[in-house]
């Protein structure tokens, strides 16, 4: 995973913005940012990126619902929710906001 502030940044927002969508069925108590993006990473791998995101179409998006289910262990949540919060972390970090990574040659 990268470690350079601006994916920190958007990471965070990211975790926000699913903590803010997925419930219910995900209880609100555990839908934490950083929870979210667990659940996120469990489908996507921790290198997700906004590119990702936008690139998901509705199986992608039934296919994080249902990461969101196993992760919590609640019933997956709907798609409608989940699209709500690709488009809220894409309108904070739309595609081609987010600098390249720092080089590790």
């Amino acid at each position: 995973m990268r470690q350079d502030q601006a994916y920190a940044d958007f990471i965070t927002a990211m975790g926000e913005s699913f903590g803010d969508h997925v419930c219910p069925p995900v209880p609100e108590d555990d839908a934490s940012p950083h929870e979210c993006c667990e659940a996120v990473w469990s489908l996507l791998g921790t290198d997700v990126t906004p590119e990702i995101l936008a690139s998901l179409d509705d199986s992608g998006l039934d296919a994080l619902a249902a990461a969101f289910g196993r992760y919590f262990e609640v019933p997956p949540p709907a798609r409608d929710q989940i699209r709500a919060a690709v488009k809220s972390t894409l309108f904070r970090w739309p595609p081609g906001s987010l600098p390249a990574g720092p080089r590790h040659d």
